[in-house]
């Protein structure tokens, strides 16, 4: 018997999604096995603010970082001192702009003569700082500390009563004060002056205070030595900090660079100096890349993401406690002592990748701190428990290996994207055998060109394809269930419905984790997981499910279509034709205005950009789930969409079509969202993995509930109207 042409597509179809699920397995499993490598972190103190704490509480630093070594702290990162610091700490130095010093009528009787007589110079730049000390050993160690760092023609100094050191500046290197405009005696704008207060020079680094080494090391713990950089004259930075890591013998587990630009970066050169790659690659010390505020990338260092891309990603992500997470105590009147900073730490570490704790102390105000150190080991007590079943300990912070994607392996998986959307075109649009075959042909050649021609764009083309080819078949499989189920004759039992719901959410969400792995397939390239590089689609990825809804629910279902005609997709011409002559009542525009709000905050809160905030109590309910769970599923699945599926399935079984819309809209928002979770390529693939399936369970759950409430509401409505609208 000759097999038909239908029979031979229908095996070539089949052949290349196998073909397709196995290359997928094969780039999850690599994506698994560098993710599982990476399983211990550090919790880093700064040294600025815990000595300020110590200060406040009559401690010594030594005293406090023993304490917070007891408790579970393992290292205190350093900053190179500097003019500020050194001011800031009250010590016994001056400085300013040679500008601003000629301004006192008397400055030449602050300094010594040769001094006031080379500053006299009018060949030396207005710009330049000059500092001045009555200290010698101040002097001795910014002396020693700029000639290891700089080149000579940047400095100069005299060694007299008055010990001055002139930093050539130029006009860049300015510090201004915010604009301040003068008035008249008519509160007219008169003038809007710039003054120049400060320059760079006043952070660029110094050298290390053995001093604060001394203290950090006494108390047990590991000192990270965090480098500066000043843009020019910095041809010797990198030497001077290996020098003095090896004089403290202070070798970081990973180096964070301090200020906006990595150490020897050069405003000029546009890069860093090689010796530094060369350093970092010899010892194999990790960069520090700095979680910015909103969780959405980095903090901007100059240089940073061509440093870590050159060391082929050998990277530590850093969570930094800034103030607003430092007052997170006690918080909202529910949560004692650090607990909320603890599930901060925790959700930072087991869904963000973040291997290093940048800590700083629980602040009572913006200048005071709480004082109970006994709740700092109760905090790093919880959160390694809490990490146990994750694999992870707190140690020193790991480095996922360097992966890449095989090219190979990637047009694999991307032919069952295109088998996918061609089995959708034809399922939704009735597309012809011939136009199919024509996209298969063009779609193969396509997906093979583009991996060559652009790989990085092919990655980000095919997880956008994933995000919504998927999510999109479980709306179409969704949809006809339902309309299988309002086509049937047959009045389903109570059991018969339960089952029916078990079925569906079962095989739409686990096509939905299906998708969510391929689009974490693709993105497993190390940039991806450590974030450097974007998948830009995961905001649209949520939004073009639900256009594809309306779109397929109008062709399956039409509007105000006979249910004689359900059967018939032809109508969705007509169908359009009748919603847009529809007479526009007041409710109509409500109810959009309201279905808005709702798509506008759906899309708000699916990331960090926006001002909106979950409300506390819900902040709880997250917290309470993420300590009970492994993975805490998303509330918009377990509360909203799936028991609005479990809703659609016994309005479709008991032909209460009208409702069917805004049910099977609110499980589209869920649909999408289980993929959505496996678009945050720093999420590890177990994680997002778990996510899907608890959320399946708990919906399971709450849809059963949904269903038998559902059920007895309806007993109720027959009873007392007399009548069955099911039959």
């Amino acid at each position: 018997m000759m097999m038909t042409e239908a029979t031979l597509r229908k095996k070539i179809y089949l052949a290349i999604l196998l073909v397709s699920l196995v290359a997928t397995s094969a780039l999850v499993l690599g994506r698994v096995n560098v993710e599982k490598q990476s399983k211990s972190v550090e919790i880093l103190a700064d040294y600025e603010e815990f000595a300020i704490m110590a200060d406040q509480q009559g401690l010594s630093a030594e005293e406090l970082f023993t304490k917070l070594k007891d408790a579970g702290v393992t290292g205190v990162a350093l900053k190179e001192e500097s003019l500020f610091s050194m001011v800031d700490e009250q010590k016994a130095i001056s400085y300013d702009l040679l500008k601003n010093v000629k301004n006192d009528i008397d400055w030449t009787k602050k300094y010594g003569d040769k001094a006031a007589t080379y500053l006299a110079s009018e060949e030396l730049n207005p710009y330049s700082i000059v500092v001045r000390t009555y200290d010698e050993s101040l002097f001795e160690f910014m002396k020693s500390g700029i000639e290891a760092r700089y080149d000579s023609e940047f400095y100069t100094f005299f060694d007299e009563s008055v010990k001055t050191i002139v930093l050539k500046g130029t006009i860049k290197d300015i510090y201004y004060t915010e604009d301040v405009r003068y008035k008249d005696y008519l509160s007219r704008g008169v003038k809007l002056p710039r003054v120049a207060v400060s320059s760079t020079i006043e952070d660029m680094g110094l050298g290390f205070d053995a001093e604060k080494v001394a203290q950090i090391q006494a108390s047990g713990l590991e000192v990270n030595l965090r480098p500066s950089n000043f843009d020019h004259y910095n041809s010797k930075l990198v030497d001077a900090y290996f020098d003095e890591v090896e004089r403290y013998n202070a070798m970081p587990n990973t180096i964070i660079f301090n200020g906006r630009e990595i150490m020897s970066y050069s405003a000029e050169k546009g890069t860093y100096d090689l010796a530094l790659y060369d350093q970092l690659k010899n010892l194999n010390i990790p960069v520090a890349m700095v979680e910015a505020a909103d969780q959405l990338g980095f903090t901007e260092q100059k240089g940073v993401d061509v440093l870590a891309k050159d060391l082929d990603y050998n990277v530590v992500r850093v969570f930094p406690m800034i103030e607003y997470i430092q007052q997170r105590y006690n918080y909202l009147g529910y949560y004692e002592g650090g607990k909320e900073i603890e599930n901060t730490m925790y959700r930072a570490i087991t869904e963000r990748n973040i291997r290093t704790i940048y800590f700083r102390p629980y602040k009572d105000s913006k200048f005071t701190y709480y004082t109970d150190l006994d709740e700092y080991k109760v905090t790093f007590d919880g959160l390694a428990k809490r990490l146990e079943a994750h694999n992870i300990t707190i140690g020193k912070p790991s480095v996922m290996p360097y992966h890449n994607t095989s090219i190979y392996l990637v047009i694999l998986s991307a032919f069952g994207l295109l088998i996918l959307g061609l089995i959708l075109l034809k399922l939704i649009f009735d597309m012809s055998d011939r136009f199919g075959t024509i996209l298969l042909g063009l779609g193969l050649i396509g997906i093979v060109g583009i991996n060559f021609v652009a790989p990085n764009l092919s990655l980000e083309l095919f997880a956008f394809a994933a995000a919504n080819i998927f999510p999109t078949l479980a709306i179409l499989l969704a949809i006809e269930f339902t309309k299988d189920l309002v086509l049937s004759k047959k009045v389903l039992t109570l059991k018969g419905i339960l089952t029916k719901f078990v079925i569906a959410l079962a095989v739409t969400v686990s096509i939905c984790i299906i998708g969510g792995l391929y689009v974490a397939s693709y993105l497993s390239r190390a940039d991806y997981l450590l974030e450097i590089s974007f998948f830009r689609g995961v905001k649209v990825s949520l939004i073009f499910p639900i256009v594809a809804f309306v779109i397929i629910y109008i062709i399956k279902y039409g509007y105000k279509r006979n249910l004689e005609d359900l059967n018939d997709n032809s109508f969705f011409v007509s169908d359009i034709k009748r919603f847009l002559s529809e007479d526009v009542k007041i409710y109509y525009a409500l109810v959009a205005a309201a279905l808005a709000g709702v798509f506008y905050v759906y899309i708000a809160r699916s990331g960090h950009s926006t001002n909106i905030e979950i409300l506390d109590i819900e902040l709880i309910f997250r917290n309470f789930l993420e300590d009970v769970l492994l993975a805490r599923p998303r509330n918009k699945e377990i509360f909203l969409a799936f028991p609005a599926l479990a809703a659609g399935i016994f309005f479709s079984a008991r032909n209460y079509k009208k409702l069917l819309f805004p049910c099977l809209f609110a499980a589209t928002i869920g649909f999408a969202s289980v993929v959505n979770t496996f678009c945050h390529s720093r999420a590890p693939v177990y994680l997002s993995t778990i996510r899907g399936l608890t959320s399946m369970a708990f919906s399971l759950v709450i849809g059963i509930i949904v269903i038998v409430l559902l059920e007895l509401i309806n007993k109720a409505y027959v009873s007392y109207f007399g009548s069955k609208k099911y039959e």
